[in-house]
């Protein structure tokens, strides 16, 4: 089975680090960017099999950033998983509502992330 690329997309730099370290131990090659823009074109080049995007960045947010994703017939098919510090039930759905299949809150747990990525994958 040829491997899976998840492409990561968060603008706190360690904590995207962190993420790529935790995919590549259980397998995944990886892409990063760390805003929506650089993911947009990073997605352009090299689709991915799933996205994890942080929903609070810099430059467009993460339910802009699916909102634009989505708008793409090329890009839609692809799965992604919302990861944030917003616990709120309104952001969760808000969220659902452009798109996102998954949605893990910060701090997240490694073994949870990597069995919603399975899931997602299958």
């Amino acid at each position: 089975m040829p491997q899976k690329t998840i492409l990561v997309v968060d603008d706190d730099y360690m904590l995207l680090q962190n993420i790529i370290l935790i995919l590549e131990l259980y397998g995944f090659s990886t892409l990063r960017a760390t805003g929506a823009r650089e993911a947009l074109e990073i997605i352009a080049l090299n689709k991915p099999n799933l996205i994890i995007s942080d929903v609070m960045m810099g430059d467009i947010d993460g339910f802009q950033f699916l909102k634009l994703l989505k708008e793409n017939i090329s890009y839609r098919d692809i799965p992604v998983i919302l990861l944030t510090a917003l616990a709120d039930v309104v952001d969760k759905n808000k969220g659902m509502s452009v798109g996102a299949q998954a949605f893990i809150t910060k701090p997240f747990n490694s073994k949870e992330l990597v069995k919603t990525i399975n899931q997602l994958l299958k």
